[in-house]
């Protein structure tokens, strides 16, 4: 379970980005549905703001995410060098 953390972290991130994703995109027709119902043009700009800054925001906050995972990796490979080193 705890083997190879740091691709588990990484793949979590991509997980959450995807689905962030696409929950900005589901919100953002909700609000364009809404909007022709009450013809209302603020909620097709919420729509549209919905879709673009959840987008981005999805993606960027899941970058702090990934370093993580990549962080783990590394360090895991700088243990194992390290321990060879030692050894001979």
């Amino acid at each position: 379970m705890f083997n190879n953390i740091g691709r588990k972290i990484r793949v979590l991130a991509k997980v959450i980005c995807w689905l962030g994703i696409a929950c900005s995109i589901i919100f953002g027709i909700l609000f364009f549905i809404a909007a022709a119902q009450a013809y209302s043009g603020l909620l097709v700009f919420l729509g549209f703001l919905t879709i673009i800054l959840g987008v981005l925001v999805s993606w960027v906050g899941c970058f702090v995410l990934y370093g993580y995972g990549e962080l783990i990796d590394s360090t895991d490979l700088i243990k194992v060098k390290v321990l060879e080193e030692k050894a001979n």
